[in-house]
């Protein structure tokens, strides 16, 4: 809260450089869904919040200013919604560049898939983000040679990704259960405390990107040396008259380090796409068996240290109003995952993504979805959008989860999640 107020406080002293090249822009959208027919919660409220998100560009001379924030209400958490998304001072030269502040990063090629962008933050509290990057607090210096951008970053603040943990999110149950059974009993299970890297030098992030820009060809080279946007979790078994009473979890943010490459180059009218990352040593989540087995006596150790692969190969084709965008993707775990949580040292899948635009492009159908091949558990969105006018859109679409036919899988833990949405969006 306090960083939420500095940088509004910095952002209107700053404002008033900018004040006579200004622009205001906005949009107010609503959701509303139901779970879908055969789901446990069926029809129940699956989605139920009104938005409202303000941006201002400012400009001056090779400067710029930029605020983008949103406030709302969510029906289903019963919470008031508010963040500032983005708020930063941008300046450019003709050889250099530097961006101060709260700014979105986006790495990569892929659609959909994080794999150089595992490095950064998001919103997984809802199923219905339709951008689910977070902003980080730090510094953009770039540098400009020809063809090549070099960009370097320094983030002194960590921030998490956001975590669905709330009692009332439909998600939390998902990544969290109230209760776990183990050796006949059933143990409540409590969320503890999730303790953030400390505010200190040694502690900051930091980020490097080198980009080229050819008329055959597009790259980007990335390192990365941070911290894991998602705790590592540790389990403590608490007992009550020598029976086991409820299990408290209690996390950490483990240091990261990544290396990456992505490229992408047009042949006719297909365009190719690749990207790799490689995270030497990476902290991976012990299987909760595994840290309640160590003797109670000793420091308890959640993670194991591996290797990790992650890679994507993507097509994109546009032809006369068309888009479709095809991809696969895999990930390696080095090492013997006996004691891991994570069960698949190889694990893979691939997404597909059809769209047509309609009378001139007022009407748009979508048809996207991703399958892992491991279990065959699949996650299908089709949606349909119309714009009644330039600025007031509605949409009807739908989330549908489905488990594989041997083990319900990553997406098919969420088949009771499935569910049928409206969104109405009005910009200005």
């Amino acid at each position: 809260m306090k960083k939420t107020f500095l940088i509004c406080g910095i952002f209107c002293l700053v404002s008033n450089l900018f004040a006579n090249n200004i622009q205001f822009s906005g949009e107010l959208s609503t959701t509303w869904g139901i779970f879908a027919p055969g789901t446990e919660n069926s029809p129940d409220l699956s989605v139920g919040n009104t938005t409202f998100s303000g941006t201002i560009d400012a400009y001056y001379g090779n400067s710029s200013l930029f605020f983008d924030g949103t406030i709302g209400f969510d029906l289903i958490t019963k919470e008031y919604l508010y963040d500032i998304n983005e708020a930063y001072l941008d300046y450019a030269s003709s050889f250099w560049g530097i961006r101060l502040g709260r700014q979105k990063i986006t790495w990569g090629k892929a659609d959909g898939i994080n794999i150089t962008n595992q490095v950064f933050p998001e919103n997984i509290t809802s199923l219905y983000n339709e951008d689910s990057a977070l902003a980080i607090d730090g510094a953009k210096f770039s540098f400009y040679v020809k063809n090549i951008t070099i960009d370097g970053f320094w983030i002194p603040f960590f921030r998490p990704t956001e975590l669905p943990l709330k009692e009332n999110n439909p998600l939390r149950q998902k990544i969290v259960p109230s209760s776990v059974e183990t050796n006949g009993f059933s143990i409540p299970v409590a969320i503890g405390n999730l303790q953030n890297p400390s505010l200190s030098l040694e502690n900051g992030e930091y980020g490097l990107k080198i980009s080229g820009y050819f008329s055959a060809l597009d790259f980007s080279l990335y390192g990365f040396y941070g911290f894991e946007k998602t705790p590592s979790l540790n389990y403590t078994l608490n007992f009550e008259n020598y029976m086991p009473s409820k299990i408290t979890i209690d996390g950490n943010y483990n240091r990261l380090g990544m290396i990456g490459f992505d490229a992408a180059f047009p042949i006719s009218e297909i365009v190719f796409r690749s990207e790799v990352a490689f995270f030497p040593q990476r902290h991976f989540q012990k299987s909760l068996e595994s840290i309640l087995q160590q003797p109670s006596d000793e420091e308890k150790n959640q993670t194991e240290k591996h290797n990790n692969l992650s890679a994507l190969v993507g097509i994109d084709w546009m032809p006369s109003g068309w888009t479709f965008t095809a991809q696969y993707y895999f990930d390696i775990i080095f090492g013997d995952l006996e004691n891991l949580q994570v069960k698949d040292a190889y694990s893979h899948g691939a997404t597909l993504s059809i769209a047509k635009s309609f009378l001139s492009e007022t009407l748009e159908l979508n048809l996207s979805g991703t399958v892992g091949f491991n279990n065959f558990d699949c996650a299908i969105m089709p949606q349909v959008s119309y714009s009644l006018t330039d600025t007031l859109k509605a949409s009807l679409g739908a989330f549908i989860f489905l488990a594989g036919p041997e083990n319900v899988g990553t997406y098919g833990a969420y088949k009771d999640l499935s569910s049928i949405y409206i969104k109405v969006e009005y910009s200005f």
